[in-house]
């Protein structure tokens, strides 16, 4: 776990439904068309626009009303769907309240598709978000309180703030599971106060089985939870299908189930040694990051992350806007000047996964770390860090010496294709290389070759 300044506070901030709402018609890896009309005025939860998958369809719910607007990029495409709300924060019902003892599987479905609740699963299956169809129902269904990487939205402050409707979505997944499936909750210690809790209100479900967990990054990568489930249940058959779910995402499938309110706000940490004052808000789908800065904020003196500092990725405050899976934005300050002799120093307020400096004797948090590199890149020295913070025990510094020279197949024969995207090893290399993004595209890289040579013995 690295231990970065400016946690986040467990207060929850509103923020104020904008003027105006902006949103993506890509999102999650999926591309949605729209089915509204530019100028159309529409109201709270009215579906914006649709993608098909496997066994139906997925929506895109309004997350206020108000007009809509379409914006095409220069090629003619529709690439964001502007809502001119007026300000407007009402919010009602999109369907019925579904009752969780006699609410069918296939209504259950269909409606967290029209929610826009549905993406929030992952799906062992898949890779990614569970088809619709029937067929597939998942042999065990992960609830992960548990969030890491820094910082992103804490599983207790969900808890804390949405407990009923937390506990009334567990209700409904009986409805999801395979015949005999369990829901498996992923949670900090048992001595815990909200852990205690859960236990005492949900004590009664047998289908429940609780796991209290260290927190150690990635934890909460569902890859590294599905395998440590079938490690600990030999009864899970390697066909079977594992879905994944976090508290927040819970939370948005009671709302949804239980009071017929669609996917809508997003609760999100703002912190990172950038932040003056690190916190949680809660803010609309679509509203302008730069609602979320704090005041006096420059773009000259902090890159905002999208997501936590090991895979967050850079956003413009100024263009991109709240989506439907935002937990966190990361506030990195941007190196100004080089520091002179920094090896020399102590370092009181710098941590390492190497003892060289001393706040691993004060056990002070990293208040220094910035968009500098702290090193220039240059070829791996093979010192085994790499392997030694690698989750699924891979070795990628052999890796890295098979894609420098363009052996694929070699790297695909040690492992590469079962990198869960952690990033820890780019966190600490001390050569500075991208190891995380030289997996990821090779994977990727393989993955076509492997399709159109599927095609091409298809001929």
């Amino acid at each position: 776990m690295p231990k970065i300044a400016g946690r986040p506070a467990s207060t929850v901030r509103e923020i104020p439904a904008p003027n105006t709402l902006f949103i993506p018609v890509e999102q999650g890896g999926l591309s949605y068309d729209p089915i509204v009309k530019h100028g159309q005025k529409i109201s709270f939860g009215d579906v914006l626009a649709e993608v098909s998958v496997a066994g139906g369809k997925l929506s895109l719910p309004a997350p206020a009303g108000g007009k809509v607007r379409i914006h095409k990029n220069d090629e003619g495409k529709v690439q964001q769907l502007i809502v001119e709300t007026g300000g407007s924060e009402a919010v009602t019902r999109m369907f019925d309240q579904l009752k969780p003892e006699v609410a069918s599987a296939i209504k259950v479905r269909e409606a967290l598709a029209k929610g826009g609740v549905w993406p929030l699963f992952w799906s062992s299956r898949t890779g990614g978000i569970p088809t619709l169809a029937e067929g597939e129902r998942p042999r065990a269904l992960v609830v992960n309180t548990v969030l890491t990487e820094p910082f992103r939205t804490r599983g207790k402050v969900i808890l804390q703030r949405s407990w009923d409707r937390i506990v009334e979505g567990m209700k409904y997944f009986p409805r999801l599971l395979a015949d005999y499936g369990t829901t498996e909750i992923i949670l900090t210690h048992k001595r815990d106060p909200v852990a205690q809790r859960l236990y005492q209100e949900l004590a009664g479900y047998a289908w429940l089985h609780f796991h209290p967990i260290p927190l150690r990054y990635p934890v909460e990568n569902p890859v590294v939870l599905t395998r440590a489930l079938r490690r600990h249940y030999t009864s899970i058959k390697k066909s079977d299908v594992i879905w994944v779910i976090d508290v927040q995402g819970l939370e948005a499938v009671g709302a949804c189930l239980g009071e017929g309110i669609p996917l809508y706000q997003r609760v999100m940490a703002l912190g990172g040694p950038g932040h003056p004052d690190p916190t949680h808000v809660v803010a609309r789908i679509g509203t302008p990051v730069k609602r979320l800065l704090p005041k006096n904020f420059s773009t000259d003196d902090v890159l905002v992350l999208r997501g936590g500092l090991l895979k967050g990725e850079p956003v413009n405050p100024e263009v991109d806007a709240v989506v439907y899976d935002d937990n966190g934005f990361f506030f990195l300050p941007k190196m100004k000047k080089r520091e002179f002799l920094s090896f020399m120093g102590p370092g009181f307020q710098k941590t390492s996964v190497l003892p060289c400096f001393m706040s691993r004797v004060t056990g002070a948090a990293d208040s220094t770390i910035s968009t500098s590199l702290r090193g220039e890149i240059r070829p791996c020295i093979a010192c085994g860090l790499c392997e030694k913070v690698c989750p699924v025990e891979l070795m990628p510094q052999i890796i890295h010496r098979y894609l420098y020279r363009e052996a694929y197949d070699e790297a695909e024969a040690v492992g590469m294709d079962l990198c869960v995207d952690c990033g820890l090893c780019t966190f600490v290399c001390p050569s500075k290389i991208e190891l995380q993004r030289q997996f990821t595209e090779a994977v990727e890289q393989l993955r076509l070759e492997h399709e159109e040579a599927a095609a091409s013995e298809s001929l």
